[in-house]
């Protein structure tokens, strides 16, 4: 898919001393009760830092938007406790497993709407291709409620495989769904 990005949008790996920046997007794209915390995105770096990329304005210098994930071994169940927020990515991580659990994406809101998004998982899904070729799906969950994160993973050959009742917890909020999806590769 030809996408039609800002010319100043790189995308490439996380580095330690943009975890600030990855915490103000994720307190701005999740409610409290679904954030999660600055030691466990420092635990992603150091578990799987090829599959945590940022989206950069590189004339600005400002990150924008991230995904994270880890490779798992295909037997990892795909329950609420295994794909539970604040899991530990150093004990799931496995380089040598076949597929892909994105645990993490989003985007500032005024980075929203002009495919940076799509761009990310584009770039994500190309150097998981190339570094780590026996990974053959991914997988990822996805509240109910973000229809706009759903539309993009939808687009980008995401099917639905299967739901988590009252997976997501929000503070002062009715608890959410969770919707598993799966792209083969």
């Amino acid at each position: 898919m030809l996408l039609n990005l800002p010319d100043s949008i790189l995308f490439r790996p996380v580095r330690p001393q943009d975890l600030n920046a990855v915490m103000e997007i994720e307190k701005g794209a999740f409610d409290a009760g679904v954030q999660e915390g600055s030691d466990l995105y420092e635990k992603r770096i150091d578990a799987f830092r090829d599959g945590f990329l940022v989206a950069e304005d590189y004339e600005t210098g400002q990150v924008g938007a991230y995904i994270c994930s880890e490779i798992w071994h295909k037997d990892m169940a795909l329950d609420s406790e295994t794909l539970a927020l604040g899991h530990d990515p150093q004990k799931a991580h496995n380089p040598q497993g076949t597929q892909l659990y994105i645990t993490s994406f989003a985007a500032r809101s005024d980075w929203r709407g002009r495919q940076i998004g799509t761009g990310l998982f584009q770039a994500l899904e190309k150097r998981i291709r190339t570094k780590y070729p026996a990974v053959d799906e991914f997988i990822l969950i996805v509240s109910e409620k973000w229809n706009a994160a759903h539309h993009i993973y939808e687009k980008g050959g995401f099917k639905e495989i299967g739901r988590i009742i009252n997976f997501f917890t929000p503070d002062n909020k009715p608890e959410e769904d969770a919707i598993l999806m799966r792209k083969a590769l």
